[in-house]
């Protein structure tokens, strides 16, 4: 279990759960408490893994969103698979009736970050977007940012997952599951404050880098991080939110 901490950078607890999961053990039926909580986990799990499936097949078939991507912000086809990245349709709906259709719950769809109550209903928490799959330190989907395809006054340029059983901000560090490898070689990392931004570093052969939400770095980051190095730069935007964190 120590050489997988080290590894993987875990905490005990964390890789006792990733031990347990590669040999197929519920560690819920040797736990005092209800295994409920671990079930619900996976569920989500499962739901965010269908979702980020629907999210890149919609990337292929919109024409926009490829042009963004591909030629705008001049992503080659490679990275793109490699970050998974995807595409909300603008509907509303056709999310959370795909993942009904693969028999997921309404609950369990909001509760992964995906749905949200309107007027007229259950509909996609996101439209109209980019989709950036964020993952743990394993590269597990647990959560997205989206960015609009077309800025607009009346709409944020980027959205995030609200925070749920599996995502949390303030612990999670973009890119951690692609970087830990160059990050353990070069002994030191970048922490830029775009996930774009991390995207393109490691296209351009700079892979230590990740990224947190905004320049809100937290304690929570560092210490993760410090699993792999001491060594920690900060390479956020040359503006005042930037130059203040």
């Amino acid at each position: 279990c120590s050489f997988v901490m080290e590894m993987e950078g875990l905490d005990f607890k964390g890789a006792l759960e990733l031990l347990a999961r590669k040999a197929c053990v519920d560690l819920s039926q040797y736990s005092r408490s209800s295994g409920s909580s671990a079930s619900n986990k996976e569920q989500i799990y499962k739901v965010l893994e269908a979702a980020t499936n629907f999210y890149q097949r919609q990337f292929t078939k919109s024409q926009k969103a490829l042009d963004y991507v591909l030629k705008r912000r001049r992503f080659t086809r490679e990275t793109a698979l490699e970050w998974r990245i995807g595409y909300s349709p603008t509907g509303g709906t056709e999310l959370v009736n795909y993942l009904k259709s693969k028999h997921f719950t309404e609950r369990e769809i909001k509760a992964a970050g995906l749905s949200t109550q309107r007027y007229s209903g259950v509909s996609d928490m996101f439209r109209g977007r980019i989709m950036i799959p964020l993952a743990d330190a394993q590269g597990r989907v647990i959560g997205f940012t989206a960015r609009l395809l077309e800025d607009s006054d009346n709409a944020p340029k980027y959205i995030n997952t609200p925070a749920t059983v599996l995502y949390n901000k303030s612990t999670h560090a973009f890119g951690l599951h692609l970087a830990k490898e160059a990050i353990r070689t070069n002994n030191y990392v970048v922490v830029a404050e775009g996930n774009l931004d991390v995207i393109m570093s490691h296209q351009a052969g700079v892979r230590q880098v990740v990224a947190v939400a905004g320049t809100a770095m937290t304690e929570q980051h560092l210490k993760i991080l410090g699993r792999f190095t001491e060594d920690i730069r900060l390479c956020f935007d040359a503006d005042k939110a930037g130059i203040n964190a």
